[in-house]
């Protein structure tokens, strides 16, 4: 909001000069300077009224009616022979063309003389006047008033502004985060212009194609799983019949590709009912260290390799589906199962008033560089096409998904064991 401020009030303030520049060219430059010529008839009219005082009575009585003059309005007056005049100045009442009998130099200093032509007089403010000083603090405090209104209008124009834009992001990280039903206010108080009603065209067609997608998948995974079934079925009867080593080996090559397309349209249509707003969740209060305890002995079962589990016993109740949970690290000591050496670890912990359930694996560990996609459905950090190992990149997805069910997050970094470590965030 600061830089946003900074930007708004300096532009304001970079406008303002502009127009005051262009007017001065205008005004000033291209148009006659009808300020000037006001000024010069007054002062040519000042000489007029002294040269007929001159005139009428004398040199003195002009003199001393000029200096009452410069007195009233606080003027300072000086004499210079008209040997010492300026070269502007002496060329200016040289010339017979003239069209005032004064003249005004650059620093608005009134030039002219009386009937003796060998002295030249001057009037010019006197800046220890106290009149002077009076008018050029007001002119100054007007400045000072004209960027303090700026400011002012500055801060609360973008004050305005930066809580409708923050009601804009509010709702665009709230779609972000999955909520595909959540759209900006249209209501005229709270709208930024037509950017939440663009907004919200997107959402409208974004949602439109997730959930075409979200329907395409769940109905291609149902359509599957019946021919799926089939080619198992008639594959195991063919097992049985009397093969040649050659056949068998190509059954068997048949039924387990089959079980692969089994175990993945399952996973398919699981990451579809979950992903699914309507799909039932049933949060209980569970308490933790008793919850993990029970189920560890079925996890322990998941991994061929060593598998610790450090959950204190007064680890905090959350409010969470068992049945999802489990999935959720069933799902990890899993993927741990596959890259993991000779150990796996899941530690449980509370953090910063949440709980976090960390699986950790002496694995290779994952390149930072697929960190950020690495709960993607479908995307896979080993390339290698060993399914048993890497996986149908769907498992992690539904992880990320049930987690943000609960309303917490999983994170991936380095584990200590030296592979990767899967942390699961929920709040307390």
């Amino acid at each position: 909001m600061r830089r946003i401020y900074l930007e708004f009030f300096f532009g304001l303030v970079i406008i303002f000069f502009a127009s005051l520049v262009t007017y001065v060219v205008l005004v000033y430059e291209i148009t006659d300077d009808h300020d000037a010529i006001l000024l010069e008839r007054r002062a040519d009219g000042l000489v007029d009224m002294l040269d007929i005082i001159e005139a009428t009575s004398g040199t003195d009585a002009a003199l001393d009616a000029l200096k009452a003059y410069t007195h009233k309005v606080e003027y300072a007056l000086d004499t210079h022979p008209a040997e010492h005049l300026p070269v502007a100045v002496k060329n200016y009442f040289d010339r017979t063309d003239r069209q005032f009998d004064v003249y005004y130099d650059d620093d608005d200093k009134l030039w002219f003389h009386l009937a003796d032509m060998q002295v030249f007089y001057t009037l010019k403010e006197d800046p220890n006047s106290p009149l002077h000083r009076a008018i050029a603090f007001e002119d100054n405090l007007l400045i000072v008033f004209l960027f303090v209104g700026f400011a002012i209008y500055s801060f609360f124009m973008v004050w305005f502004l930066s809580r409708r834009v923050r009601a804009l992001e509010k709702t665009a990280l709230q779609f972000a985060g999955g909520d595909l039903n959540a759209r900006a206010s249209t209501r005229s108080h709270q709208r930024v212009g037509s950017l939440n009603r663009t907004f919200n065209h997107m959402a409208d067609r974004i949602a439109n194609l997730v959930s075409s997608s979200r329907a395409l998948t769940n109905a291609v995974a149902h359509e599957l799983r019946t021919p799926v079934f089939r080619i198992q079925w008639q594959a195991e009867l063919l097992s049985e019949s009397p093969l040649d080593t050659k056949q068998s080996q190509k059954v068997a090559s048949i039924i387990e590709d089959t079980d692969e397309m089994a175990s993945l349209v399952d996973e398919l249509l699981y990451l579809a009912r979950v992903d699914h707003p309507n799909t039932l969740f049933t949060p209980q209060t569970l308490d933790t260290s008793v919850w993990m305890n029970e189920q560890w002995p079925r996890w322990q079962t998941l991994s061929t390799k060593s598998v610790s589990l450090d959950a204190p016993q007064d680890l905090p109740s959350i409010e969470a589906d068992p049945h999802l949970l489990k999935r959720v690290i069933t799902n990890l000591i899993g993927n741990a199962e596959k890259y993991a050496v000779s150990q796996i670890a899941v530690r449980v912990y509370c953090e910063d008033r949440q709980l976090v359930i960390a699986v950790h694996d002496d694995g290779e560990g994952v390149d930072p560089l697929h960190w950020p996609f690495i709960f993607d459905a479908f995307y896979s950090a080993d390339r290698s096409r060993d399914k048993k190992r890497s996986g149908y990149g769907l498992g992690l997805a539904i992880v990320k998904q049930i987690v943000t069910r609960h309303g917490g997050n999983v994170e991936i970094d380095h584990s200590d064991l030296g592979g990767a470590c899967f942390r699961v965030i929920l709040p307390c």
